[in-house]
């Protein structure tokens, strides 16, 4: 213990083995990683809900923690409801709707607790949201050095929201929100000692933005290693794949089935959605070539017998994992530029580049009637897998420049 540097992280999710969101296996992999390394006596600062607390395993691979749990009875959960209604509806309020005030309170109140005995060498926040707690770290631990883990640099994500909104009403308070985050996001970004992203066109957006790049570190993001998926037996068959109750899969899963299906009618093409939670919504839509599936333990058969993946976002920012996952098993994935956002496959070669619903068209026709071209593309996306994205590796780097 004398050797390892005291580490504080904080977020105001907990991780565990279970968890089964890409951010959340992102964050759960590097703290579990960190703590393997044998250099850091690490401390928890979380939150969780109340189904959740089985899941919890941090205390099993040696990590202490202090986790708020979300839950209990009626006059707690009322009173929760009512402390947050302004942090989740006035899009004037201080945190930016990043995180709620029950949260923000939560994990402020144990940073307190821990201060009253503990000076962290390395103070890590997990995401935008308990990156608002920055000043009261720096106020608390004035020597430690602080890292903000953005994965996602928020305010992008905000931007787009706001850019594909229609309605004039929406369309200026998502603006508002966006510029109101943005100015918070950076200036936080700004006081912290390092900012890690997950690819470098967050790095070059934030630097274009006034960040100083020698504080901001590029690590990759986890993903499910799908290589060790067989494809021999194509199905006429187009996969889209992603947690169905996020709106930027929604909204482009329901795209496809509007748009481009209609043209597929007489290709033999059938398309399956495959993700948790699908709104009632697909109940009008799905018919025996539009297959809804839900939730699925395993996507391995899906990849196994796609055709291709498909990802038409709009909205979203950061490194899509789903695409990740497409790739490593091998399989043509067809997207746009938010979807292959600070991914550096190549067009044509890796991946397929589709703007708009003829470019769909086109290139699935292409693959059915060149399953070769559509074998090659897999075999280069999995080979750029393997050669860009090693994990351990980038944390390692992580843990040197922490040094």
């Amino acid at each position: 213990m004398r050797n390892m540097k005291k580490l504080l992280w904080i977020s105001p999710a907990v991780p565990y083995d279970a968890v089964s969101h890409a951010g959340g296996k992102t964050y759960n992999y590097y703290i579990k990683y960190f703590q393997k390394s044998g250099q850091y006596d690490i401390h928890l600062i979380s939150l969780a809900e109340a189904d959740e607390v089985p899941l919890l395993d941090a205390e099993q691979y040696g990590i202490s923690s202090d986790v708020c749990v979300v839950g209990g009875n009626l006059f707690k959960n009322v009173f929760r409801m009512v402390y947050n209604i302004n942090s989740l509806y006035n899009i004037r309020h201080p945190l930016c709707q990043t995180i709620l005030s029950y949260q923000y309170r939560a994990l402020k109140k144990r940073v307190k607790n821990y201060a009253k005995e503990n000076r962290p060498e390395i103070v890590i926040m997990q995401w935008t949201g308990a990156a608002f707690l920055l000043p009261y770290v720096q106020e608390l631990f004035p020597q430690a050095k602080t890292v903000i883990i953005e994965e996602d640099v928020t305010f992008l994500g905000y931007q787009r929201r706001y850019e594909q909104e229609n309605d004039a009403r929406r369309k200026a308070r998502y603006r508002y929100s966006y510029e109101h985050l943005k100015e918070k996001e950076l200036n936080l970004l700004q006081r912290s000692s390092i900012v890690v992203v997950n690819n470098d066109k967050d790095r070059r957006l934030l630097v274009d933005n006034g960040i100083e790049e020698s504080k901001i570190y590029t690590a990759a993001a986890y993903y499910d290693d799908y290589s060790s998926v067989g494809r021999k037996h194509i199905e006429r068959k187009v996969l889209f794949y992603g947690g169905m109750h996020r709106e930027e899969n929604h909204r482009a899963a329901m795209w496809f089935a509007k748009n481009v299906m209609p043209l597929l009618k007489d290709d033999g093409i059938t398309f399956e959605v495959v993700g948790n939670h699908p709104r009632k919504e697909w109940n009008e839509v799905q018919s025996d070539k539009i297959q809804v599936e839900g939730f699925v333990e395993d996507v391995s058969p899906y990849f196994e017998h796609c055709l291709c993946m498909v990802a038409p976002l709009e909205l979203g920012a950061g490194v899509k994992v789903k695409i990740l996952e497409g790739l490593s098993a091998g399989i043509p994935v067809l997207t746009n530029t938010v979807g292959i956002e600070g991914i550096a496959a190549q067009d044509g070669k890796e991946y397929i580049h589709c703007n708009t619903v003829q470019d769909y068209v086109v290139a699935i026709r292409r693959l059915l009637e060149s399953p070769e071209a559509g074998r090659q593309i897999g075999e280069n996306a999995r080979q750029f897998m393997k050669n860009h994205y090693n994990l351990n590796r980038t944390l390692d780097g992580l843990m040197k420049v922490l040094e």
